[in-house]
């Protein structure tokens, strides 16, 4: 803690001061309060195919070994300057502790470890869940990990909310169809339509799963904190909570409450993270009394905002989050895909880099290009391209 604070304070100085040359983080810090000296990088590192690097990085190799992941991690650090590298294992959802109540993962040497059996099919499945008393197995591997690499850079944790573990232990398709018998059976006064919900399914499972998890979620972010993880910048999210999974409506009476719930139980130490699909959504929310807060840290971004077929987001969308993000003294967080990384000429890439950096730099709004992935069969010299011609362009 004192460490990163430390780490703030000389990015003041040197922001305000003009004094030295900014190093990564310190650009990232300054972004979020003033103008550094040009748009911030961000790369997710673990969304970066390990094979691009170096083939003996397989994903089994990676479920197996603490030392393998970090130095996957260095290697990618090392190879690409981005101001900020982000999530430093590569166990797909492994780390988030369902592993270790039950729901099976397939590992293949080639793909990203993934869900293959859930635990939780019926309401006895929920009550034979207990919240874990210390870290184990794939999750302590990982927290092993982020220790290490927290030491010798700033990492903010990261971990998943009451909806997405409870779609992690039901299943991404079971969830939403318990969601809706809930919704439907309370919703309504019907004494007959609620006699025929439950012959369709069991409305009481939603809630059942959501009070479980949201202990859950309480639990893993308590234990993590006690294993000596710094919690400067630590983010609860629910991101499959959003639209087009759930309206904004629904997740804010049904989702949220839990959400808060969970949040309230850590003591306020824990941001919560909600994006939005349209700059006009991210404008409307701003208001509200809990999703403005999260929005105000983490909504200006285009993380889900609709895109062309080339995987770009949709042009028209930048003027309005780069107007608001000014107005508002935020940073516009704007995603590269790696669809579009991957797929887009040299010349289209530096393309898009050029006009988004120039709309920023030209409004004097702050910028951040985010690369959250770098897909199979990408040309690794785009990557580097798109840091050269932000440094190219990006100059405030």
């Amino acid at each position: 803690m004192a460490g990163m604070l430390i780490t703030v304070a000389k990015a003041l100085v040197k922001g305000k001061l003009h004094i030295g040359t900014l190093t990564g983080i310190e650009r990232v810090i300054l972004s979020q309060i003033a103008f550094p000296d040009q748009v911030t990088t961000i790369l997710a590192a673990t969304n970066f195919e390990p094979y691009l690097i170096d083939k003996k990085y397989t994903y089994k190799l990676l479920s197996e070994s603490k030392e393998a992941n970090i130095e996957l991690f260095t290697k990618i650090k090392d190879r690409f300057p981005f101001d900020l590298v982000m999530v430093p294992y590569w166990l797909g959802l492994m780390w988030m502790g369902v592993a270790e109540l039950g729901v099976r993962f397939q590992i293949d040497e080639s793909r990203v470890p993934y869900a293959a059996d859930y635990v939780i099919r019926e309401m006895k499945d929920v009550h034979a869940i207990i919240p874990p008393k210390e870290l184990s197995g794939y999750f302590k591997m990982a927290m092993d990990i982020h220790r290490e690499v927290q030491r010798n850079q700033a990492l903010s944790f990261i971990s998943d909310g009451p909806w997405d573990l409870a779609m992690l232990l039901r299943g991404d398709q079971n969830l939403p169809k318990d969601f809706r018998i809930y919704k439907d059976y309370v919703e309504t006064d019907d004494p007959a339509r609620r006699e025929r919900i439950r012959k369709f399914g069991d409305p009481d499972l939603w809630p059942a799963i959501m009070e479980l998890t949201t202990r859950l979620a309480v639990q893993n972010f308590t234990l993590v904190r006690e294993y000596g993880i710094s919690m400067m910048g630590a983010t609860m999210v629910d991101q499959f909570a959003t639209e087009p999974v759930l309206g904004v409506a629904d997740f804010a009476k049904y989702v949220l409450p839990y959400i808060q719930r969970a949040l309230d139980a850590l003591g306020g130490k824990v941001a919560m993270s909600y994006v939005v699909m349209t700059p006009q959504k991210l404008e409307e929310l701003l208001v509200h009394p809990t999703l403005g807060k999260s929005l105000s840290q983490f909504g200006y971004s285009n993380y889900i905002f609709p895109t062309t077929p080339e995987g770009l987001t949709l042009p028209e969308f930048d003027q309005r989050m780069l107007e608001l993000a000014g107005r508002n003294k935020r940073t516009y967080m704007y995603l590269l895909h790696g669809k579009f990384i991957r797929d887009a000429t040299n010349q289209e890439l530096e393309d898009a880099v050029k006009r988004i950096c120039q709309m920023a730099t030209g409004m004097k709004v702050r910028l951040g290009i985010n690369v959250p992935a770098v897909a199979p069969g990408t040309d690794l010299r785009k990557i580097d391209l798109i840091l050269d011609s932000v440094a190219k362009y990006g100059r405030y």
